[in-house]
């Protein structure tokens, strides 16, 4: 009981204390509101300097086995993130109290801390400013900028009902283990939303080896993933479509929404087949036809976002490990929980290729015209990200005395933010564990922000040189 008491109290101080940085984040006159509330802020300040102490003390050793600070830091930024690569084991290593701040973590990592400060701020009755109205507006993919309250709230609550939804059948298709009520409750709720955030992690060992056989089971931690991974500018658009079929009387998909829906498809296929057959008489070797779908399905699902696995990483072919290389590259879609290149990039380079194959001056998708500028950024965001998977992978092979193959392939999971590892995450050095932080970091703010915040600013000419061809290819 006095656990419990002690417990609460941790959570009311920080309940004050996230709701007193949303204030101050959305006040109109932030400086004016911070002499007005002095005293709450300068307590904020004592709680923020406490709890950095004791962990600087402690190494996180309130929330389960000792931490040193090398690994608190990695393991919060994992979290954030939403990759699955993690030192330690999540179930066991972790107090509940632990896992309750990393769930946290992955929530807010999943979708945006400005997605949350904005709908708390609604829920508070503050008004949003313009300018962040306005990164909604950018980061949803939505026109009305009038709606754009009523559109942020909608998404918030459409991920918290698919989350609970998830944990019920999550909750059902679990239903068969021996622990209490309370505790399969809290591992439904857990997975559902590590799934829905593309986060990968699981209270257990083996991930979810032990399901491999649980049709619901698999089949909801799937569709948790896709959903997830598709993004929330497609899942706004996918609402706000009417049921009228008459013209002019119904919105319609976008172009980006078409194009995400489509691409996605296509690579859940070709990794379903191919894994289905290159892993046929290896790691599927003994389960049934019908499991071997179900388990050849799901791989091609939580490679790309997840990180989830029913198979033993460790032990898939060369081949497969080719194919994942591509599909943890590619990763989710703009504005999702996921990383990677995404989607989109893909379909604009391929877009792109083709109208220049076939001599043409523009680059039409599903009869919309796509400036050229699309594909530019689309060239940039993919060299960027090879440089950087290269400059890590190079960095790796140098730090670490670990086959090739396995750098690669942690490499790439790490970009991806997918969290797949044929085991070498916890072999890893400092130099290593830190070098696969940064690629983490990269891979889930995206190449084009990298770059874009690295860049000078756009400057005008007024000239222009003589024009000269040269030899490429």
């Amino acid at each position: 009981m006095e656990l419990f008491v002690h417990r609460l109290d941790v959570i009311i101080i920080w309940y004050f204390v996230i709701q007193a940085l949303v204030k101050i984040l959305f006040a109109t006159n932030r400086l004016t509101y911070l002499k007005g509330h002095w005293f709450d802020y300068l307590l904020v300040l004592l709680v923020i300097a406490e709890t950095a102490l004791f962990i600087r003390v402690t190494g996180l050793k309130l929330f389960g086995s000792f931490l040193g600070e090398k690994e608190i830091i990695q393991i919060t930024k994992i979290y954030i993130v939403v990759t699955g690569l993690i030192v330690v084991d999540t179930g066991h290593h972790f107090s509940l109290m632990g896992q309750l701040i990393i769930l946290m973590l992955i929530q807010i990592g999943g979708l945006g801390l400005m997605t949350y400060a904005s709908f708390f701020a609604l829920i508070l009755r503050r008004n949003i400013s313009l300018r962040e109205k306005s990164m909604l507006r950018d980061m949803l993919n939505y026109e009305n900028l009038g709606l754009i309250s009523k559109v942020l709230a909608s998404t918030v609550l459409f991920t918290f009902v698919l989350e609970i939804l998830g944990a019920l059948l999550l909750f059902w298709g679990m239903s068969g283990e021996p622990v209490s009520l309370g505790r399969h409750i809290y591992t439904s709720i857990f997975h559902s939303i590590s799934a829905f955030c593309n986060a990968g992690f699981s209270l257990y060992s083996d991930s979810f080896m032990q399901y491999k056989s649980n049709y619901l089971v698999m089949l909801t931690i799937s569709g948790l993933i896709i959903v997830g991974g598709l993004g929330f500018p497609v899942l706004v658009n996918l609402m706000s479509l009417r049921l009228s079929s008459a013209p002019g009387s119904g919105r319609w998909l976008k172009v980006q929404s078409r194009l995400v829906l489509r691409i996605t498809g296509i690579l859940l296929l070709v990794g379903f087949l191919f894994f289905l057959f290159a892993e046929n008489n290896n790691t599927l070797l003994g389960l049934s036809w019908s499991e071997k779908l179900l388990n050849a399905f799901f791989q091609s699902v939580t490679t790309r976002t997840a990180g989830f696995n029913t198979v033993d990483i460790g032990l898939i072919s060369i081949p497969t490990v080719l194919l994942f290389l591509v599909l943890m590259f590619i990763g989710a879609s703009p504005g999702s929980t996921g990383g990677g290149i995404k989607t989109t990039t893909i379909g604009v380079l391929f877009a792109g290729v083709g109208s220049i194959i076939r001599g043409r001056k523009r680059i039409e998708i599903y009869k919309k015209n796509i400036p050229f500028a699309v594909l530019n950024r689309a060239l940039v965001i993919i060299l960027y990200s090879l440089s950087f998977v290269f400059l890590t992978t190079l960095v790796l092979s140098l730090t670490e005395n670990l086959p090739f193959i396995d750098i690669l392939f942690e490499t790439f999971s790490a970009f991806g933010t997918v969290g797949l590892s044929r085991g070498i995450t916890p072999l890893l050095s400092d130099a290593g564990k830190m070098m696969i932080i940064l690629t983490m970091f990269f891979g889930r703010l995206g190449a084009l922000t990298i770059s874009l915040a690295i860049t000078a600013p756009k400057e005008v000419y007024h000239y222009e040189y003589p024009p000269e061809n040269v030899m490429v290819g």
